[in-house]
């Protein structure tokens, strides 16, 4: 119930201070899986792609340089991100989602128009759930295990008193 409210009040705050068009809407992905997602511009001639993510505060995820097809990449994201597709509609896949990775994720595409120009078209807001340790052994099969031995103990008790413990005396 705790990380409900946590996850609400985090919800509330990201669509309360950021405006990005969320054509992808909220996602909410467990740790280790992949988060794909489409950026797209209507302009003509974009030069490269930045995706940024506020968790709350705003960083670069990556630059795509569209002309060379090259990524630039912290290293918290190597080999975890790959781009393909056409310039206007590029395919971002992240895999390996981190819990620190929730956050909202917007696409910036540069263009050049007598000067750069950024310009944020669309992005996602991203949960990532941390995925909880299997026990060693559940709860119920714990319980099951007492039970269990407990029957055998007094089955063990009752064939003693009534069948040997009987024929010990006879001798």
């Amino acid at each position: 119930m705790k990380t409900l409210s946590v996850t609400l009040c985090f919800t509330a705050v990201l669509f309360s201070q950021y405006s990005v068009a969320l054509t992808a809407g909220s996602v909410m992905k467990n740790q280790g899986e992949t988060l794909t997602m489409v950026c797209t511009t209507e302009d003509t001639d974009p030069i490269g792609l930045y995706l940024r993510l506020r968790c709350p505060e705003k960083h670069e995820v990556f630059y795509y340089d569209i002309g060379s097809k090259t990524l630039t990449i912290p290293p918290e994201f190597e080999e975890r991100i790959t781009v393909s597709g056409d310039p206007k509609k590029l395919t971002v896949t992240i895999t390996s989602l981190r819990v620190n990775e929730s956050g909202v994720y917007s696409c910036v595409f540069n263009f050049f128009d007598v000067k750069r120009v950024e310009k944020e078209t669309n992005g996602a807001l991203l949960f990532v759930k941390g995925v909880k340790e299997p026990s060693a052994m559940p709860e119920m099969l714990v319980l099951v295990s007492v039970l269990l031995v407990c029957t055998v103990f007094i089955l063990c008790v009752l064939v003693t008193v009534v069948w040997i413990i009987p024929k010990v005396k006879a001798l």
